[in-house]
């Protein structure tokens, strides 16, 4: 089933809606000179020495503490604007084509009836984006007026209902919507609908997904092991990359409303 990406902007919030599918540098060694006590020969009349050189002693990095050995810097940047600067679909004010992220805490609440695999994936899935240098962070709260994310866990008939509007005739098993400030490209609140009616194991690659399209991301259709893969529900865990380009999006050197070629910068700086 193919996934589609829908995001609407309304007077001054725009919503996405995504239908589911060192090595350390090696020190140069320096060998020390050993005592000789002098010749009592006579010293050589025409042979001489050139001293070795020595290379200077570093502590630089071969590589970023992000390197990932398999993957180049170009696509790293190719993925990166991919899903998170080229938005599938658009409608109405704004500019799509720079980023949106959360640079305030997400504070959510849980509604409906999810399995307890759901809260576990989940859970998980929260612990290792808490662990994300520059995220802002995402906790549960107990009062509804307390979450700017609603997780909701919906029956099919009253998934349809509530985003049939958005859904425009699609099959879709979740969908995601958030909203940001225009002027800054902030993203401040968002909603996550996902239908009861589904087996565990495509739940779980819906989970996943849409938790990484409320973050400001879209689909991909560059890599078939991601979570946000546009054409298939099979990934059940967030790939290496996928945990590279989230942490690229929130290093504090990767801001609200950059475009493609800031950021292609700044990765630059901290991807090598």
């Amino acid at each position: 089933m193919r996934k589609q990406l829908w995001r609407i902007l309304v007077l001054s919030l725009a919503l996405v809606l995504c239908a589911c599918t060192g090595t350390g540098g090696a020190q140069s060694a320096v060998t020390l000179p050993t005592y000789e006590a002098p010749s009592t020969q006579p010293a050589p009349t025409e042979a001489t020495t050139t001293p070795a050189t020595q290379e200077p002693e570093t502590n630089a990095p071969a590589h970023s503490e992000l390197y990932l050995p398999e993957y180049s810097t170009q696509q790293i940047i190719e993925y990166f604007e991919e899903i998170v600067l080229h938005m599938e679909y658009a409608d109405g004010e704004g500019n799509t084509a720079l980023v949106q992220k959360w640079n305030r805490p997400i504070t959510y609440r849980i509604f409906g009836e999810p399995t307890e695999e759901d809260l576990a994936v989940l859970e998980a899935l929260f612990d290792g984006l808490n662990e994300i240098p520059g995220f802002p962070g995402i906790y549960a709260v107990t009062e509804e007026y307390e979450c700017n994310l609603r997780i909701s866990f919906l029956e099919p008939e009253a998934f349809t209902y509530e985003y049939s509007e958005f859904l425009q005739g699609e099959d879709a098993y979740g969908a995601t919507r958030f909203w940001y400030y225009i002027d800054s490209n902030e993203i401040y609140t968002a909603t996550i609908g996902y239908r009861t009616d589904i087996d565990q194991a495509t739940r779980t690659s819906i989970l996943l997904e849409e938790i990484v399209n409320m973050l400001g991301t879209s689909d991909t259709v560059l890599r078939e092991d991601s979570v946000v893969y546009q054409y298939t529900n099979d990934n059940r865990a967030l790939s290496d990359v996928d945990w590279l380009v989230l942490k690229l999006l929130y290093d504090p050197a990767i801001q609200c409303g950059m475009d493609a070629e800031r950021c292609r910068a700044v990765i630059q700086e901290l991807y090598y």
